[in-house]
């Protein structure tokens, strides 16, 4: 199911010189046990991910799955692999519909004079749609909303927040493609989507739950615009909104970039990291996802220059089309279950914005959330600044979401990057000047040290059963969330 490469390291290592800086591989020691201490110095001092995540901001810009810039990025991706060490490294090929942005045109009447407003289209909305109606505020779009204005949703524009606004202590909120779902069942013809983001920053993201392209146009406005129409709709004036916009609908051939580090007398098992490398195209996806996609290449790296040897296989997986739907994740599980494959994956940890992590949150059977919590203990002697805290919320939409429907036991750092840096993701100031190099440092220390503590352990608890997966997605209450996306077979 995966391919090797060949030649790419080659071509990268005389066009761009700036990657090469530095890097070598010392031999790997066999049969060494974890030498936790070695990695820490190699991870701390000859870090490498901030620069080669700020020469991809330059060089490539933005990541999207199906243009040439997404092409280029997972043939840096393979050849940094390469020069890092890594023992074996290949391509996961897939083929997928994806969505990619032309034109929107939002237009707002009052009847007296009409204005146009600085919109971005959402991802899976139609090729081509062309849409007027009087706007209806749905304020935060969940479910209490629609059953006091349900009757009113069919034959209008619908305008809803991102975020929370002004909900009640404890509201939980939901994706933006759970949200489109609801207004498409009770009959909305489009959909705007404020963004809760003080600056004129406007989102783009998915706005289908499945995957699959929806029926309607859904945008995003900036959240001034949405104060604005917000104020005009209380004081009694109606309004219409008129969408109109163009997108690009097709298959697209993409690969999912894959490392392993051999393991020596449990090597049939495999520790998994993993991360999507794609980002949207509004900027270069600094933090959303390169954060994350490039802190993994130097943890490769840094195993490898620290001479490590763990008993199981080290995988480090970069995935394409995660930002269009885990497209990248779901097309490697898929094809892992019917090799039999899978059954060798014993846990995945997912580094989707992670950055200077302070503990982990681990979804798994039994046996899991002690194990976890006892290796953090071996990172706190290392850094007391690790806080060790620990978390079991199973939740959605990034790429651990594929392996954990397929039984995997998944594993996902703690960590707050910020206000400033939670506000541009998805969006036009999603760029390097976000990203503190320290963080991705820590991504590779602390979650470098997991991935090989969870490899050298003894023994590794279990797998989900099928029987157990749907107890846990329904206590956590994901039951409703993947019936709407078709996925719960509980």
């Amino acid at each position: 199911m995966i391919f090797p490469n060949s030649g790419q390291s080659r071509r990268l290592w005389k066009a761009c010189p700036v990657l090469a800086l530095g890097i070598f591989a010392h031999g790997v020691v066999h049969g060494q046990r974890t030498d936790l201490a070695r990695f820490e110095v190699e991870a701390r001092e000859n870090a490498r991910g901030y620069e080669w995540l700020a020469w991809s901001t330059s060089a490539i810009g933005h990541r999207l799955t199906g243009s040439p810039q997404g092409v280029r990025a997972q043939e840096v991706a393979d050849s940094l692999f390469r020069l890092g060490g890594a023992a074996r490294v290949s391509q996961h090929p897939f083929t997928a519909q994806a969505w990619a942005r032309g034109s929107v045109m939002l237009k707002l009447s009052d009847g007296a004079g009409t204005e146009h407003l600085a919109a971005v289209a959402l991802a899976q909305t139609p090729d081509s749609a062309d849409v007027e109606g009087e706007l209806l505020d749905l304020g935060n779009g969940l479910a209490e909303q629609y059953a006091r204005l349900k009757d009113r949703v069919a034959g209008r524009v619908v305008l809803m927040n991102i975020g929370l606004v002004d909900a009640a202590q404890g509201t939980g909120n939901l994706h933006r493609s759970e949200k489109a779902a609801l207004a498409i069942r009770h009959g909305a013809i489009g959909i705007v989507f404020v963004n809760n983001v003080d600056g004129g920053v406007l989102l783009t993201g998915t706005a289908s739950i499945d995957g699959a392209t929806i029926p309607v146009p859904a945008a995003c406005i900036a959240s001034e615009d949405g104060l604005r129409i917000r104020e005009r709709l209380k004081a009694g004036t109606p309004l219409r909104i008129g969408l109109r916009m163009t997108n690009r609908i097709g298959t697209v051939q993409a690969r999912n970039v894959v490392a392993e580090i051999p393991g020596s007398d449990l090597a049939h098992e495999v520790v998994m990291v993993g991360g999507h490398l794609d980002s949207w195209d509004l900027a270069t996806g600094a933090t959303d996802n390169g954060l994350g996609a490039y802190s993994i290449l130097d943890m490769a790296r840094a195993v490898v220059a620290s001479g490590q040897r763990p008993r199981r296989t080290l995988r480090f997986v970069l995935f394409m089309g995660e930002e269009q739907g885990l497209l990248g994740s779901e097309a490697l599980v898929a094809d892992l279950k019917a090799s039999g494959e899978l059954e060798r994956v014993r846990c995945m940890i997912n580094m989707d914005m992670t950055g200077d992590p302070f503990g982990f949150g681990v979804v798994g059977p039994d046996g899991w959330r002690p194990l976890v919590d006892t290796l953090m203990t071996s990172i706190h002697a290392l850094d007391t600044t690790f806080r060790m805290e620990l978390k079991e919320q199973a939740w959605l939409h990034s790429d651990h979401q594929s392996f954990l429907l397929a039984g995997v036991p998944v594993i996902n750092p703690l960590c707050d990057l910020g206000g400033h840096v939670y506000g541009c993701y998805h969006s036009s100031c999603d760029d390097v000047h976000l990203v503190d190099p320290r963080d991705m440092v820590n991504n590779v220390r602390f979650v470098g040290a997991l991935l090989l503590l969870l490899a050298d352990a003894d023994t590794l608890p279990r797998r989900f059963t099928e029987e157990e997966l749907g107890v846990r997605l329904r206590a956590d209450g994901l039951e409703e969330k993947l019936r709407m996306a078709g996925q719960w077979r509980w």
